[in-house]
């Protein structure tokens, strides 16, 4: 029994995400052009990220990192600040 391989969808081979393809990832300076993304915008998503120049991602990764990144606090999170204790 414990030698039996599992089919069907409970099967580990079926549930292993596909791998993407080459053609889904640009590179995320191209992305910025196509989308007109300004520069200082696009600096400041490539450091939230952590991405380096040249780094390649999905179209909707690079679309969800801009829309984090414009949409989040200019002064950034705030911490709530609790009642000192005595």
């Amino acid at each position: 029994m414990a030698n039996r391989k599992p089919t069907g969808p409970e099967s580990p081979a079926a549930a292993e995400p596909q791998p993407r393809t080459p053609e889904e990832f640009t590179e995320v300076g191209r992305l910025r052009m196509k989308h007109n993304i300004s520069r200082a915008v696009f600096a400041g998503v490539c450091a939230a990220q952590g991405w380096k120049p040249g780094k390649s991602v999905t179209e909707a990764e690079f679309l969800g990192a801009v829309e984090k990144f414009t949409s989040a606090p200019m002064g950034g999170a705030r911490a709530v600040k609790k009642e000192a204790t005595k």
